[in-house]
């Protein structure tokens, strides 16, 4: 069945056959709609089911769009809303023009199916990854706004980068001295727990000495070294530099597409690297104490570590840095049979 979506002056209608018919709807912005300031209309809706739906609310999860007749070709008029017609934060990741696009949507508690509006030539992208994970950082801002904090050795460059105009770059001239500490560390709050860390990473030739980049967990006081490229290695730390694998390593002056879950509940963290899993590691701080099964990350850490002394100064780049709610089964998304 195909429908019309009307939006005037925030209100909703759905006109079906040439009668009208109400519809619950949420006070919802043109700018949601059309990405701008104007209302309008949208022609066609199609029914998305969830498979394994999650107990947890708002949980980020992708869908592969495929394109449909009606639809603009580059998935700019995509709309997402829940069974009452409340708008749902979403992200396009990327599009094969007329083909597909790969989507995020923050999906309800115990949903089983979402509604996908489109067809309308004039909306533009409203997509708000802020909106939908836990945390997000590609840099094309051209700043360090959506960090919490970030030392001075940290900033935003256009001369190494993974995709985009920019990309991030923690820079180290001096050994890990403790007054240089604050300098060379970027966090970013996020306050859950289980989690996924995932994002692209590289760090430079270094001088006499190694250098490091550090993915970090914080807990207060607490610290997870969840994953850290160091000496060509992809490592892990509790107490002891620890290899996630004795196989793969991690060159010098390459982006590798790094992915990390913190499982809280089984103890357990897992890690990929460009795809390849590494292996898992017991949950442990920096002490050796072994990591609650409850507990919250209060802040996601990324840190530039050096043990410089002569050469060029060191450098931590990163790129397309997402952090979501992690559950051992996600849910499935797919086009239903009702449009």
């Amino acid at each position: 069945m195909h429908a019309t979506w009307i939006v005037l002056g925030g209100i909703v209608a759905l006109l079906i056959a040439g009668a009208a018919a109400e519809i619950p709807h949420a006070d919802v912005t043109a700018h949601y709609w059309l990405g701008g300031d104007t209302a309008g209309v949208f022609t066609h809706r199609q029914m998305v089911s969830v498979e394994n739906p999650s107990t947890i609310d708002g949980l980020a999860v992708s869908f592969n769009a495929t394109y449909l007749p009606g639809m603009r070709p580059d998935f700019a008029d995509i709309r997402f809303t829940d069974t009452n017609g409340t708008p749902l934060p979403y992200w396009i990741e990327n599009t094969a023009a007329g083909s597909h696009a790969r989507v995020w949507l923050a999906l309800p508690a115990n949903a089983t199916a979402v509604t996908m509006l489109y067809g309308n030539p004039e909306a533009r992208d409203a997509g708000d990854p802020d909106a939908v994970f836990l945390f997000f950082e590609d840099y094309e801002r051209g700043d360090l706004s959506r960090w919490s904090s970030c030392g001075s050795s940290a900033l935003v460059q256009s001369d190494v980068v993974r995709s985009g105009a920019y990309a991030g770059d923690i820079n180290v001239t001096r050994p890990d001295l403790p007054e240089f500490n604050d300098r060379r560390v970027c966090t970013a709050n996020i306050s859950a727990g289980p989690i996924v860390i995932e994002g692209d990473f590289r760090v430079s030739e270094f001088g006499k000495w190694c250098g490091s980049g550090y993915i970090q967990a914080w807990n207060g006081t607490d610290r997870l070294y969840a994953l850290h490229l160091r000496n060509g290695s992809v490592q892990h730390y509790d107490g002891d530099h620890r290899n996630f694998s004795a196989d793969r390593r991690a060159e010098n002056n390459t982006w590798y597409h790094i992915r990390v879950v913190l499982d809280t509940p089984n103890a357990t963290e897992h890690a990929w690297m460009d795809g390849e899993y590494l292996g898992s590691a017991p949950l442990r701080f920096a002490d050796g104490s072994p990591v609650p099964e409850d507990v919250i990350f209060d802040d996601l850490a990324l840190i530039g570590s050096s043990a410089w002394y002569s050469g060029d100064p060191h450098h931590f780049y990163a790129d397309n840095v997402v952090v979501r709610k992690y559950v051992p089964v996600e849910p499935v998304l797919s086009y239903g049979d009702g449009s």
